[in-house]
């Protein structure tokens, strides 16, 4: 019988998909035949021929050769607007086209990771969460925990015991430290204190910066930014270090910008004098805002250097706003590094 394990979550930005990239590399080095599965990604659009999951578009060209996107997420849904997307009457034909999708990677490998919702009881309002998924597939669960301070240890816990009263087998927890202080503190403090409780803990990632740097492609999908200058071909998966707001003086903006490597400069689109002097630091992109277009000569300058430039209708603060706000996605590129995440968690304690 094929063994299946999900990953669930307390919370999105748990490192779901860095666990199941990682596990899959794994296991396929240890000889097993590991499929993956994620029942529900995300659509932010409304078009079904657009309709993908960025992660699982990456697991599938990179990891999961074999299988297909279509197979491996038979069905998307709009996170924040899903109940315009699927009637309550739908619901269980739904259930069924997952059910079935499963059963058919199920029947090509001989274990199943299955990638499940942002946190465990997304989409219950409708029946689609987690543990019906987890119930169906008689599923050992992994709760896959974002801790950047002590307070994340009251959702692991929570999360903990609501599994269990629901009689689901739990593998254990897998902690992702957000900051270096968190790190530092998971193995001092959080590990000790959940191992006393009897929840099993697998291991902890590592904080890694270069996984959670936006790129060009989804800042420009968080924004709503458009392409003013530069080729989006050449330019979409380029990393972004850090983000500066431009609305102070060109003399101590030079100051602040020297400070910073391959960042993003938001600034309005008047603002001649702080476009220039970031193009004459470490930036890889600046966003005019304001609906406020760049004048001729700082378009030359940086297309001379490379840099690209985005226009927006939203003011500074809004733009702001939005970027924090940022999901970002594993790139093929980062695959190694998903890999080496996973090395040091407790492997005996995985079902395999």
């Amino acid at each position: 019988m094929t063994k299946t394990i999900m990953l669930t979550s307390t919370h999105s930005g748990a490192g779901k998909s860095i666990v199941a990239i990682g596990m899959f590399l794994k296991m396929k080095e240890n000889g097993k035949n590991p499929g993956y599965f994620k029942p529900i990604g995300d659509a932010m659009t409304r078009q079904e021929k657009s309709r993908t999951d960025k992660d699982v578009s990456v697991i599938s060209a990179v990891v999961a050769r074999k299988y297909s996107k279509e197979e491996i997420c038979p069905h998307f849904l709009n996170p924040e607007y899903y109940l315009d997307e699927i009637l309550p009457e739908e619901v269980d034909e739904v259930f069924h086209k997952i059910k079935d999708a499963y059963t058919n990677i199920a029947a090509k490998c001989d274990l199943v990771l299955i990638e499940g919702n942002h946190f465990v009881s997304q989409y219950s309002p409708i029946g689609l969460d987690d543990l019906r998924f987890a119930k169906e597939f008689n599923a050992s669960m992994i709760i896959c925990a974002p801790i950047t301070d002590d307070d994340d240890l009251n959702s692991v816990i929570a999360t903990y015991e609501y599994i269990k009263s629901q009689n689901l087998e739990i593998a254990g927890v897998i902690l992702n430290a957000r900051t270096k202080t968190a790190e530092a503190r998971i193995k001092r403090y959080h590990i000790p204190l959940l191992e006393k409780r009897g929840i099993i803990v697998i291991g902890a990632l590592t904080n890694s910066r270069e996984l959670e740097k936006p790129t060009i492609s989804e800042i420009m999908d968080a924004t709503g930014a458009k392409l003013y200058s530069g080729e989006f071909i050449k330019v979409k998966n380029t990393l972004i270090n850090s983000f500066v707001i431009g609305a102070m003086g060109a003399e101590p903006a030079l100051k602040i910008f020297r400070g910073g490597i391959d960042k993003c400069v938001i600034t309005g689109g008047d603002r001649t004098d702080i476009a220039l002097a970031a193009l004459d630091t470490s930036t890889k992109l600046i966003i005019f805002t304001g609906n406020l277009d760049p004048i001729q000569r700082v378009v030359s300058v940086a297309e001379e250097k490379g840099v690209p430039l985005l226009t927006t209708s939203s003011d500074t603060y809004s733009v702001a706003e939005q970027i924090r706000k940022i999901q970002t996605h594993i790139q093929a590129n980062e695959i190694q590094i998903c890999r080496d995440q996973v090395e040091n968690l407790d492997w005996e304690k995985i079902p395999q």
